[in-house]
């Protein structure tokens, strides 16, 4: 008997609905079917097997590390995909360099062929300037004398207006972008939030008390996975989504770029899993 189909019978036998095994473990209903349907590849976060299963144990009391023992075999192996994740970028690496490599033999080539032809003309004379026509002495004594005729204040006005624009083009390049947070709306136990912010975004947690605390993007990158009381994470530049999942909500504050997490939507519910969709300007 697989794991899904052992804890499916247990469920079922303590007349446990999935609506009331959603409420009390804190575990998404979709998370719940994909465990009972043994494939537990297809989870959101493979690597937190574990941690998914010890909670559907505890509520059903029974033994979770006897659970896990047993089912080895069907937990993902996580140094699997980090293997897998180490082979791509190695690949990626290869072909930058095959890149880099193609891009500066073409500019040496390039050169070279400037070097020769620079050599030909100065030997050819082909690069010789020559004036289109001769200027007679008088009328270059003339333009001579009506260019230090010229009033120096008269430029002065179009050299102000000119700074002007340039200031105002600082003033408006230094103007950075502010961050907002939208919520958009709640899906059992996951709140959904709009985020709009520059390249530059960091994630601040402050809780009262120690919590078990998960938080990473679309990117793959892990950046908390422990027993934590908060912190300051710098988000990825290249990241469109954040995923944070606190075991106890009620006592933890969120903050991005400064800007507060409205929490008013999580009411009462102890494990809280949030998900930020990010804009960046």
């Amino acid at each position: 008997m697989k794991l899904g189909t052992y804890l499916q019978n247990k469920r079922e036998k303590s007349g446990i609905t999935l609506k009331e095994m959603e409420r009390g473990s804190g575990i998404k209903r979709s998370v719940l079917q994909i465990i009972e349907a043994g494939d537990l590849t297809l989870l959101p976060e493979p690597k937190h097997t574990r941690f998914l299963i010890r909670k559907y144990a505890d509520f059903l009391n029974l033994d979770a590390e006897q659970l896990l023992e047993r089912f080895q075999d069907e937990i993902p192996d996580t140094r699997t995909d980090n293997q897998k994740r180490n082979q791509k970028s190695n690949q990626d690496l290869q072909y930058l360099k095959k890149v880099l490599f193609g891009f500066i033999t073409m500019i040496l080539v390039l050169f070279a062929v400037w070097l020769v032809l620079l050599q030909i003309g100065s030997q050819g004379d082909i690069f010789e300037t020559k004036r289109i026509y001769e200027t007679e002495n008088e009328v270059t004594d003339l333009t001579a004398d009506k260019e230090e005729e010229e009033e120096a204040p008269e430029e002065s006005p179009a050299e102000e207006e000119s700074e002007e624009p340039a200031e105002e083009a600082e003033e408006e390049a230094a103007e950075e972008p502010e961050t907002s947070v939208n919520f958009v709306n709640r899906e059992g136990n996951t709140l959904v939030y709009n985020v709009t912010a520059p390249e530059e975004l960091t994630l601040e947690l402050s809780g009262n008390e120690s919590s078990w605390v998960s938080l990473t993007d679309d990117l793959d990158n892990n950046y908390l996975y422990e027993e934590s009381d908060g912190g300051t994470f710098d988000i990825d530049p290249e990241a469109a989504v954040v995923n944070l999942a606190l075991g106890n909500s009620t006592s933890f504050d969120i903050s991005l770029n400064g800007t507060s997490v409205d929490n008013s939507q999580r009411g009462d519910t102890v494990t809280v899993y949030y998900q930020f969709n990010i804009t960046r300007e």
